[in-house]
């Protein structure tokens, strides 16, 4: 019973040993991380793609999750990326003109595909985009408090 029990212990080990997970294919960095921009303006980022691997590979960008009513785009979503190379092209998030002040998460994604087989898992990387108000829903109450200083101060006079 006991040789039974670590034979099925080391077999168990051997399994689990035997599994190796593979490094990405590819590597994402994105610059800026994070922007700032007016309700209907449009954020730019750098997305730069590095192949990791010793095989031409075709690559496609993505959103995941895109919000409703903004705008995503890619200079080039579909390239070929050689062996060990990199590219980088540019992001284009366009912020709903009715999106209220905040800060709002996007998900890019990165496949690499070889002959329409997917060689590694997806890269994700996330970017902030915040919203920033507008002048005027700052320059209003600012210039009132400034009117209204002024006459507190002229009636001491």
């Amino acid at each position: 019973m006991k040789k039974i029990f670590l034979a099925g212990i080391v077999f168990v080990f051997a399994l689990t040993a035997s599994v190796v997970e593979a490094d990405p294919g590819i590597s994402l960095d994105i610059t800026p991380i994070n922007d700032k921009v007016l309700p209907g303006e449009t954020a730019i980022y750098k997305v730069n793609v590095t192949s990791q691997v010793d095989i031409d590979e075709t690559v496609h960008l993505s959103i995941t999750n895109p919000i409703s009513g903004w705008n995503y785009t890619f200079s080039d979503n579909d390239f070929d990326l050689p062996a060990l190379g990199s590219k980088t092209v540019d992001m284009f998030i366009t912020v709903a003109s009715d999106a209220s002040p905040g800060d709002y998460y996007h998900d890019v994604k990165a496949e690499g595909l070889w002959n329409h087989w997917t060689v590694e898992e997806a890269v994700y990387t996330n970017v902030l985009t915040t919203v920033i108000p507008e002048f005027s829903t700052i320059a209003i109450p600012a210039a009132s408090i400034f009117v209204l200083l002024f006459f507190i101060r002229r009636r001491r006079a």
